[in-house]
């Protein structure tokens, strides 16, 4: 069983769901069972909602926020002093 993070967008959010991937032998590569299916697909339906909570339930929920490369150099830090030893 191998674990991994799956993004469901809907908009301007998010949501980082766990989702048990099985590796069987034989098989031409992972696979994802119906219970984690309906995983992700309860976590779309929560943000198609606006339901935040219910969200947030099948996993961590961000907002995201575009970012206009023109307007700030990095991730809107301001410029940082040059360290001296």
């Amino acid at each position: 069983m191998i674990t991994s993070l799956h993004m469901v967008r809907e908009g301007d959010l998010a949501v980082e769901v766990s989702v048990a991937m099985d590796d069987a032998a034989g098989s031409w590569g992972t696979s994802a069972g119906l219970d984690e299916i309906r995983k992700l697909d309860r976590a779309r339906d929560a943000l198609r909602r606006g339901d935040l909570p219910a969200a947030a339930r099948e996993g961590r929920v961000y907002r995201l926020v575009l970012q206009d490369v023109d307007q700030a150099a990095g991730f809107g830090e301001t410029e940082q002093d040059v360290w001296q030893p």
